[in-house]
């Protein structure tokens, strides 16, 4: 149900938000940070449990497939920025640079936790040289993301070098999924509890700057001061061109 929702959102920004002339990377831009699939020129990637698929879309009514390659366990979403891909996994970051051909290769894989069969929900994001990733898991056993000790906590690393990732620091958040950067704010998805917004100004200490309570949250967009933030039975939409006074504008129904 949840991918029923992003999809969702993805298409209201698509079709809102697209570049007329066709210029420029909107579809990747625009997607959820649950994103299973993007698009970067002239092709398209897709994930789905463990593999990369790589499409030639020169023709977009005829799509080719030109790769497949296996990318690890268990995997949740992709993100693009400058020519790389960040791939999330209940375990791993994983990292693809995109050839010259369009095909990703493999970069580096940089595990989460030491202990074998540990498992959380993990979308990544990307703002210059860092990488932010969200962790949550569940104490309900044989559910997604299950861990004895639960862990929720937003993780930075530095991707200057994309194949030596190193680890920055994790904030312990509240159930934290889906988020999204525009400038110099992340915003934060808390599950049960709403959304948190933190300036990255010094991308290594994030600040809480403001929290929208009383709703549960899964994903979130932002662009150009409107935020759209996928809920259960709807998505929020809200004015954010005042940080420190974030306006609720509507709600679509799902």
């Amino acid at each position: 149900m949840k991918k029923i929702f992003l999809l969702s959102l993805t298409i209201i920004f698509l079709f809102s938000c697209s570049d007329p002339a066709g210029q420029g990377d909107t579809q990747t831009a625009l997607s959820g940070s649950y994103a299973t699939i993007l698009t970067v020129g002239n092709y398209l990637y897709a994930i789905n449990d463990n593999e990369l698929t790589t499409f030639d879309i020169i023709d977009p009514k005829n799509p080719i497939e030109i790769n497949k390659q296996d990318v690890g366990f268990k995997i949740e979403n992709i993100y693009h920025s400058e020519g790389v891909l960040f791939i999330g996994s209940e375990r791993a970051l994983h990292i693809f640079l995109i050839n010259n051909n369009g095909v990703p290769e493999r970069k580096s894989e940089t595990g989460y936790f030491n202990s074998e069969g540990v498992t959380s929900c993990d979308p990544v994001i990307v703002s210059g040289d860092y990488a932010y990733v969200t962790l949550s898991t569940i104490t309900v056993p044989n559910s997604p993301c299950f861990r004895n000790i639960p862990i929720n906590e937003l993780r930075i690393y530095d991707i200057s070098d994309i194949e030596n990732p190193k680890f920055i620091s994790a904030t312990n958040l509240e159930i934290p999924k889906g988020l999204a950067i525009d400038e110099q704010y992340l915003f934060v998805c808390l599950e049960k509890t709403g959304l948190i917004v933190l300036d990255i100004t010094n991308k290594e200490e994030p600040q809480e700057v403001i929290k929208l309570e009383g709703f549960e949250s899964y994903d979130v967009i932002a662009k150009n001061g409107l935020l759209m933030i996928v809920c259960p039975t709807e998505i929020r939409e809200y004015d954010y061109s005042d940080i420190t006074d974030i306006k609720y504008l509507n709600s679509i129904d799902l």
